[in-house]
Formats: structure tokens, sequence, C-alpha cells
């Protein structure tokens, strides 16, 4: 059983690295969600480039290509995974349909459709696996740009330009439980969750990530009035347990692949889908919710 003590030693280790690593972070993405509308657009276009070619570069240990049709099947799904989201961006539209997500439908069957011209070796995950991308990165940031782009988050005053008030809440609410988890993982986590995909991950750390995502929520409700004091503790709560839905995910692809970080772009973070795994899991689940309730 690990000792507090040497988890203490462990995290203080790792802070310096982290530190700096998550300042420029955020950063680049508090800028990214204030600036303007265009520079959130762009935002969310490198996380989804980020994020689905280190998903492709995962799942391709799981494949049967050859190295020319490897190529061919990353490039496809690279490019048909990223046209709705562009095709969205170009449209600028201020009430953007659900048309969108739906024209994704036919896009996943393409994926798919094209293995029947592949004849690989198991041409059924090889199409899954890439018409995945679709579902597991696509569209939760489209769901992220529709949040930005509903009209009646913009109906109190606040300030910043209202379409930025629930992308931002989300992000605040996501670092505020990772934070906390960390730290009360690190140094009294002993009940362990699922050790056989995270063995990090503690049920004294999740408890007090929510804690303190919930305090979170709490104060985005006395700051940014635009969604009401439950709605923002029930996203707190969608977050937190959908976002570590996501990390175990996210960890069980990459034993899978055998791998320790989904990348290296980011110091003591590890790379896009180590970083953002628990928002792209979460957001649909938040989409849903505030689209009912507001």
């Amino acid at each position: 059983m690990k000792k507090p003590l040497t988890g203490l030693r462990s995290t203080m280790k790792d802070l310096p690295k982290r530190s700096v690593t998550a300042i420029i972070f955020a950063a680049v993405m508090l800028g990214g969600i204030l600036w303007n509308r265009l520079s959130f657009s762009i935002l969310l276009l490198i996380i989804q480039t980020g994020c689905l070619y280190e998903y492709l570069m995962l799942v391709k240990k799981f494949q049967s290509y050859t190295e020319l049709k490897a190529k061919i099947a990353f490039v496809v799904t690279m490019i048909a995974a990223s046209a709705v989201f562009i095709v969205m961006v170009i449209d600028q539209t201020d009430n953007l349909s659900l048309v969108y997500l739906i024209f994704t439908v036919p896009i996943f069957f393409l994926l798919l459709g094209i293995e029947l011209f592949y004849q690989s070796e198991k041409p059924l995950i090889n199409g899954l696996l890439n018409a995945c991308a679709i579902i597991y990165i696509s569209v939760p940031i489209i769901c992220f740009y529709q949040l930005a782009d509903q009209e009646f988050f913009g109906k109190a005053e606040s300030w910043i330009n209202h379409y930025a008030v629930v992308p931002l809440g989300i992000i605040l609410l996501i670092w505020a439980n990772d934070t906390f988890a960390y730290f009360a993982g690190s140094l009294f986590g002993k009940h362990k969750m699922l050790p056989a995909v995270s063995p990090k991950k503690s049920w004294e750390g999740f408890a007090s990530g929510l804690v303190f995502a919930l305090i979170a929520a709490w104060l985005l409700s006395n700051k940014f009035p635009q969604l009401e004091m439950l709605q923002w503790l029930i996203v707190a709560l969608i977050v937190v347990v959908f976002g570590t839905m996501g990390d175990f995910f996210e960890s069980m692809i990459k034993r899978h692949a055998g791998v320790k970080d989904s990348g290296s772009l980011m110091p003591g973070h590890g790379g896009f889908l180590d970083r953002f795994d628990a928002l792209i899991f979460c957001l649909p689940f938040v989409t849903i919710y505030l689209m009912m309730s507001s």
C-alpha cells in the first residue's frame, strides 16, 4: 500500500513541470474561448485535429492494414471527421440546428462502407474504429460549438460575451475537478476505483473533485446568471461523473495500445487526448441536459 508521504513526494516532484505546462495551457484555452468567436472556432479545430490524430495513432495498433492502406484510411478519416465541424464554422449561422449532428450519420456509414474496397483481414474492426472517431471526437466538439451558439444563454448581462459563458464554465468545472482529484488522490487515495484500467484514480480523489466542482458551480452561478444555480450544479455533476468515465475510457484505449500517454505535446500532461478526454466525453451529456432544461 502506497504511503501518503510517497504520494506527496511524487506529487511535489512533478509539480513544477506540470505547473508550467498548466499555466501555458490555461492561457491558450482562456484566450481562445474569450477573445472572440473566431478564436473559439480555431481553438476547437485545433483540439479536434489533435485528438483525432492521437486517437487514430492509438487504434491503428488494433487494425490490420498494409502501410499504404493505413495511410489512406488515416487521411480519409481525418478529412471526414473534420468536415462537419469545418462546414458548420464556415456557415456562420447564428442559430445552428441539429442538422450538423445528423449529417455525421452518413459520414459514419461512409467510413464503414469504404472497408468493402480494402479487403483487409479485419474489415469490421478497422471500419468501426475509424468510424468511431466521428462519435468519440467530432460530435462532442460540435456540441461544444452548439453550446456557445444558443441565444438563451445570453439572457443576462455579464463581463464576457454571452457565447463564451457556458464553454468557459464547463472548462473551469473540469479544471476544478481534475486539480483537486489529482492532489487528494495523490495524498490520501487508498480505495482505487478501477485499478485494472487506471491504477492512480481513487474514490477519495473522485469525492474531492466532485465537492470542489460543486463549489465552483456555486461560484459560477453568482458570476454568470445565464444559467440558474441548480443548472450549474447539475452541469458540475455531469462533468465529474462523465468526465471521469472519459478518463477511464481513454486509459482503457491506451492500456490496450500499450502506451502511457496518448502523446507528448504537453510535458507532465501527455497529449491532446490525455488533456481533453474528460471534456469530449461529458459534452454530449451536458448539451442534452442544457438544451432540455433551458
